[in-house]
């Protein structure tokens, strides 16, 4: 097929095709924003500190900003390789998953606000519910965030040059 033949792609095809060659983009973005994130943060985290230090960084601290921080810089540059709309939406069952264990869990608010999302969990004190449930959710919704902004600059770049 020549280029000019190509110009001429009815748009439906070429819909057809996005919808057909993209079946794995949400598993694939899925993973990425959590089990990805997480891992590739802890490999760097332990290669530039001691152990301790490393392992503090990483679940100690109920905020997570290592993990966060790399889930946003990946989500903001991977778009610009991969344009995948899709990438916005991985919070949602992440999310979905931490709203079903919040509602479960058989503390009172106050309590279930300082597991999920305070100093109440921490894994030295054996509970894991944070790494497990609340991190993921952290680290998807970094990875969308960015990936929705990245878009949106994108977009309005778009608009900008065509305007002018």
């Amino acid at each position: 097929m020549s280029g000019r033949e190509n110009m001429t792609t009815s748009p439906a095809v070429m819909r057809d095709t996005r919808k057909r060659g993209v079946w794995w983009a949400f598993p694939f973005h899925q993973i990425l924003s959590t089990v990805g994130v997480l891992a590739l943060a802890g490999l760097l985290t332990f290669i530039v500190s001691p152990v301790p230090r490393a392992r503090w960084i990483l679940t100690e601290t109920p905020y997570f900003p290592v993990q966060i921080a790399l889930a946003f810089l990946i989500g903001l540059v991977l778009p610009r390789f991969l344009r995948h709309w899709l990438m916005q939406w991985v919070w949602v069952l992440p999310f979905s998953i931490l709203c079903v264990s919040f509602i479960l869990a058989p503390l009172p608010l106050v309590g279930r606000f300082g597991r999920y999302f305070g100093w109440g969990c921490r894994p030295e004190l054996g509970c894991f519910v944070q790494l497990a449930v609340t991190l993921p959710f952290y680290a998807a919704a970094a990875y969308a965030l960015a990936a929705f902004l990245r878009s949106t600059i994108q977009r309005q770049r778009g608009q900008h040059e065509t305007a002018s």
